[in-house]
């Protein structure tokens, strides 16, 4: 029931109803900016009194705000003539524009009315006001008001209405869309047409889209594009109000073709609700606000863009969105795949050679048919690893999936403290006077507030009184004034468990105010330090900082203004004693971020959260006889520890490697155990897939440390030309001695290989340690004269199942390959082996064990 006018981005608001009172006089300034929206108090003098359902417009000048009509205390339910105001934005004052002795009789005489139209024509500066009731009678008449606001009785309409649009066309036409008739709400397909050049009123038939109307209403939203369409939101059925119902549907109607379009629109729409304001601050943008429905107040903002026709959740006026997508980003897009193509195209056939080297390897990684099994076998194995890596690939994308969609958990970690901090506690004396009429033991009844701990401690200094002027709290109950003082101690004061040279344990608060008013409430709320929006709004000038930000301070005045808060706010009674128990609790609650899925080192936000439990006594009705306070409240922690609320996630992807591993695992097993064990090469991608001068390097270590003459590779060459297909007839000849050679050549570079690569050679080199030792014992024992030997150098302190070194005399064979992990007791622990290496044409099969 808000007037509301458009100025530029600016949306103008005056009165209304609210949850308290249903004649306001506040006035408000709603700007659109580049991002958002921003709220402020016009500042104001000489204003009238609360009104609702009045109707408002900027005159074309710009210079002043015109408010017409509308119902106040003083004016509902009397006959009276139009009240009209007019605001100065220059003065920021109000003027009264009415005769208010003008008799109903006399000439160019309008009745004061509500739920009526006020339109008005810049170009002509004329104001239309039509329709309308003043609780008696519902008018069908229309007057022209000009710039001086002398009234002109012009044709009267075919039929009464109120709750109604009328909408100014650029043809300087009316149109009246819906609201309530004689026979009940005026359907949607036919409107009203006035016609300013004929002084004419005329019936408009409309069409339906698709044959769908939108449906009738009342007490509605409508504004008029740059294409003289016409825009309505919302409304109500006006029937009795436990048989209301409201609309939040848009509806288009354009008056070109006098066609209805109820579009299908994208977005969270805003609740349902009759006798919002609106406006197309921008021309893209429709921005509905405020109104009501049954008992509920909106204190919303909500924006319809036009163009995309989508409500929006985040805003930016700069960038509207558009449905259809131009013929240069299709152009663009085309020609940018073409030339990715031309691209990948050309890196096919430069790299050519690579590919088919990649798709090779990748088929010699996966087919690995064992030597003498059928094909089948390999096939099956294949089609079963593919399977399992399938149900592999399944479960992992559960367990990912579960960790995604985890909810959060709170786990509360309580440690003991003998010292707890204090909360701030805000008392709102609603409906007690400035002071008593009398003075009682010189108390003059003035609202207040005393503050003693439990030890006798006076805390009084930390409350103070918070300007009303400012910011004033709006209780439901409207008992009168409202005084409110905060108590907010520093960071230093805080409560102890135990008795002594300290603050105390409780905090004492003796409340003030005339005795004499039984009817005035206290309502008491306890805040966090860090959480209190009244430290930022009454600018408290303290060190203690305070985490909100302006939009929640502005939340909580939204609050405020509408009673709305109901955590932590108790109520107390005159001659009453109450207690309250608190706890201050650290609530971490974690951030949206992708690392929190992970498990381990949680990003959070920390965030100041208080739990309060209440409870207050009967009035006492003798209590007035000995005391001159209200009543007595006492607050206390509840639990002397330091709380935190840690907010984790129920599933994270630390939590699921265990799951992956035993299924990885299982899998493997079930595998092994379908087509045997595969032993798997002990080098990893990084060793087989390495290209250039990297795979160069490996295969030269390999060549430098594992040298062999002409007894070929383990397990690559046969051991024998006879047992090879490719020299079958080229056996050649060779004496015993070169074939033992080649033997042992071959066996040394395979032990050396399962000693590099395959096995750990700790064992064999701690037996070889061992019997070093032994032999050097037994030495020791027998031969105390015995000259020193090489396999008697070792140091006493070392360890004799762990050789530090191992020496091997240069010599030509392939002694070359003793030189990595050497053990202490093989200098001379096979003295004719050494001999045999470096003297291969002197082995006999004697020798050989």
């Amino acid at each position: 029931m808000m007037a509301s006018a458009r100025l530029n981005n600016s949306l103008y608001l005056f009165g209304g109803e609210n949850a308290t009172s249903h004649y306001s006089s506040d006035f408000y300034k709603l700007t659109q900016t580049s991002d958002g929206f921003t709220w402020s108090i016009v500042p104001q003098k000489n204003s009238p009194a609360g009104t609702a359902a009045s109707q408002a417009y900027i005159t074309s000048d710009q210079q002043n705000f015109v408010l017409l009509g509308g119902m106040s205390s003083a004016t509902v339910g009397k006959i009276a003539p139009l009240q009209i105001y007019t605001y100065n934005f220059a003065s920021q004052s109000w003027t009264l524009q009415t005769n208010q002795n003008q008799s109903a009789d006399a000439t160019g005489f309008v009745y004061n009315r509500e739920a009526f139209s006020a339109t008005y024509d810049s170009s002509s500066q004329t104001t239309y006001i039509f329709g309308g009731d003043n609780t008696s009678t519902v008018f069908n008449t229309l007057h022209k008001l000009d710039s001086n606001f002398q009234a002109t009785a012009l044709t009267s309409a075919p039929e009464a209405r109120f709750g109604h649009t009328a909408s100014i066309l650029s043809s300087g036409k009316l149109v009246v869309i819906g609201g309530v008739a004689s026979y009940g709400l005026a359907a949607m397909k036919q409107v009203m047409v006035y016609d300013p050049s004929s002084n004419s009123w005329a019936y408009q038939n409309t069409n339906g889209m698709n044959g769908v109307y939108p449906s009738s209403t009342a007490d509605h939203v409508a504004v008029v594009n740059s294409q003289d369409q016409i825009i309505i939101f919302g409304g109500d059925s006006r029937a009795v109000m436990r048989n209301r119902q409201y609309l939040n549907t848009i509806a288009i109607l354009d008056t070109k073709t006098w066609t209805w379009t109820v579009p299908t629109i994208n977005g969270i729409p805003p609740a349902r609700r009759a006798f919002a304001v609106g406006g197309l601050l921008d021309d893209s943008h429709l921005t509905v606000a405020f109104g009501g429905a049954l008992n509920d107040y909106y204190n919303d903002v909500n924006v319809y863009d036009i163009k995309s026709n989508a409500w929006l959740q985040s805003f930016d006026s700069s960038s509207s969105s558009s449905s259809s997508v131009s013929k240069g980003v299709i152009a663009g897009v085309t020609v940018a795949g073409v030339v990715l193509l031309l691209i990948i195209l050309f890196l096919l056939w430069k790299f050519q050679r690579y590919l088919r080297w990649l798709i090779a390897r990748i088929h010699n990684d996966i087919w690995k048919p064992r030597t003498g099994e059928p094909v089948w076998a390999e096939t099956s194995r294949l089609v079963s690893q593919v399977f399992f890596l399938f149900i592999f690939i399944m479960f992992l994308y559960f367990v990912i999936r579960q960790a995604v969609d985890s909810p959060n958990v709170t786990q509360r970690i309580e440690s003991a403290s003998a010292t707890v901090e204090v909360p701030d506690v805000r008392f709102c004396f609603d409906g007690f006077p400035s002071q008593s009429a009398t003075t009682i033991n010189g108390d003059n009844g003035a609202p207040g507030v005393a503050c003693m701990t439990d030890n006798g401690y006076s805390c009084t200094s930390f409350v103070q009184q918070l300007d009303m002027s400012v910011f004033q709290p709006t209780f439901s109950d409207s008992l009168g004034a409202v005084t409110c003082f905060l108590f907010r101690a520093p960071d230093s004061f805080k409560l102890t468990s135990t008795s002594g040279a300290n603050n105390g344990s409780r905090l004492l608060f003796t409340m003030f105010g005339d005795l004499q008013t039984t009817y005035g409430r206290i309502h008491l709320s306890v805040y966090p330090k860090n959480m209190d929006p009244n430290a930022k709004v009454y600018n408290t000038n303290d060190s203690i900082p305070v985490y909100l930000s302006q939009a929640d301070v502005l939340n909580w005045q939204t609050a405020e203004r509408n009673d709305l808060q109901s955590e932590n706010v108790f109520t107390i009674q005159p001659s009453t004693y109450s207690a309250l128990s608190y706890d201050i609790v650290d609530h971490r609650y974690l951030q949206s971020v992708g690392w929190n899925y992970v498990g381990f080192l949680p990003i959070t936000n920390s965030t100041p959260e208080i739990e309060s439990n209440f409870r207050s006594e009967a009035p006492n009705p003798n209590y007035t006889i000995t005391h001159t306070d209200l009543g007595l409240v006492a607050i206390y922690p509840s639990t002397w520890a330091t709380l935190v609320d840690r907010e984790v996630k129920m599933y994270t992807l630390v939590n699921a490697l265990g799951f992956v591993g035993g299924i990885f695992g299982m899998l493997i097993a079930v595998q092994a155990w379908l087509f045997g064990f595969r032993p798997r090469s002990p080098w990893g991608v990084v060793h087989r897939w390495s290209t250039g001068s990297r795979k160069q390097s490996l295969l030269s270590g390999l060549q430098s440390k594992f040298k062999t003459t002409d007894s070929g590779i383990p397990l690559v060459h046969p051991v024998h030309h006879r047992f090879s297909t490719n020299e079958f007839h080229n056996l050649g000849q060779e004496t015993e001695a070169q074939r033992v050679s080649r033997v042992e050549e071959r066996m040394q570079v395979l032990e050396l290989l399962f000693k590099a690569y395959y096995v750990d050679d700790e064992v064999f080199r701690s037996l070889d340690n061992a019997n070093s030792t032994t032999k050097d014992n037994s030495n020791s024992n027998n031969a105390p004269h015995a000259i020193t030997t090489p396999s008697t150098l070792a140091p006493s302190t070392s360890n004799p199942f762990f050789g530090s070194s191992e020496k091997v005399p240069k010599a030509d064979g392939f002694s070359h390959m003793f030189n990595e992990r050497q053990s202490q007791g093989s200098i001379s622990s096979d003295a004719n082996s050494q001999h045999h290496l470096n003297n291969p044409s002197d082995v006999h099969l004697r020798d050989m064990r």
